[in-house]
């Protein structure tokens, strides 16, 4: 079942969260971002949440803050199946552009993100954090009016 994302299910996010991320958001993060009135939904399964998706919507741009899916139900669409709810409500709301970023070594996630239309159009250096340092992000944008031509590829 997919539901929208309450406040009370910010423990259970947050256990996936600490799972399936090298540099997880904190509890505060996960309320702030619900006190700011940003969007979002989870998957639950037999009264458990599987995944989580979060975003923002500010004028014509959404911005997807954070995806989880918990290991054991990871490979079985749910990422995409949130991705994908996500990017009809921002085109619902008059939305013409979504955005992410994502892990360079995260080919799993990208590999999503391509197959759902989404374009590298740039990076961001030492963006996340490692154990070992930091990582640089790739920065993948989708647009959810017509059919554009990107540059970065």
């Amino acid at each position: 079942m997919l539901r929208t994302v309450s406040k009370s299910d910010v423990q259970k996010l947050l256990m996936i969260e600490n799972a399936v991320h090298i540099a997880p958001w904190t509890a505060e993060t996960f309320e702030a971002c619900l006190q700011s009135g940003y969007t979002g939904w989870v998957i639950e399964k037999e009264q458990q949440i599987c995944g989580f998706i979060i975003i923002s919507l500010a004028k014509d741009e959404c911005h997807v803050l954070n995806l989880g899916v918990a290991h054991a139900h990871q490979g079985k669409g749910l990422g995409r199946q949130l991705m994908e709810n996500a990017l009809i409500f921002a085109k619902q709301q008059g939305i013409g552009i979504a955005y992410l970023e994502v892990r360079r070594s995260n080919s799993r996630a990208i590999s999503l993100y391509r197959k759902l239309h989404f374009h590298l159009v740039g990076e961001r250096k030492s963006y996340y954090p490692t154990v070992a340092g930091y990582e640089d992000a790739l920065i993948f944008a989708k647009s959810l009016q017509e059919e554009v031509n990107w540059c970065k590829e």
